[in-house]
């Protein structure tokens, strides 16, 4: 850091202001105030600084999809449908939010993009949590959607 501050400073007392805003990399950036800083996860927080917590309940979830499912779907009923609903856009979601923290980064979009990109995930994530329950609710739900598409498919 020491050597792009010297380098930064420039040849003859004249800044070189590329290489000055590349020396300011490592410092935080300073915030919009017209655009809140907002995150749903502890490991998007610049001041949280244990992410294996979040980490091992991605891998829970995980592991957990693999008897969520086929229980909801062996046995239906409106809890089932519930526990499929959540835990998988609980997946999506945390998916998603990987990809879009990994992928549309301040340093290549600056500060508003990236907080738009979780905003749009967030509103994406709560239609279609949504838009489950509402099927749940009013209609046959999950489980009996995918045993209505496996009848129909046996008919053929």
């Amino acid at each position: 850091m020491a050597l792009a501050r010297f380098v930064a400073a420039g040849i003859g007392g004249k800044p070189n202001i590329l290489l000055a805003s590349f020396s300011t990399l490592g410092k935080s950036q300073v915030c919009s105030p017209h655009v809140r800083r907002f995150a749903l996860s502890s490991s998007r927080n610049a001041s949280a600084g244990n992410h294996v917590t979040l980490w091992n309940a991605e891998r829970v979830l995980s592991a957990g999809l693999l008897g969520v499912i086929p229980f909801g779907i062996m046995f239906p009923s409106f809890t089932g449908d519930t526990l499929i609903a959540v835990s998988v856009v609980m997946h999506q979601h945390w998916g998603l939010e990987a990809i879009v923290t990994d992928y549309v980064r301040p340093i290549l979009f600056g500060t508003t993009v990236p907080k738009l990109a979780h905003g749009l995930l967030l509103l994406v994530s709560a239609a279609t949590l949504g838009g489950l329950f509402y099927f749940n609710y009013n209609d046959v739900g999950i489980a009996g959607c995918v045993t209505r598409i496996w009848a129909a498919k046996s008919k053929e």
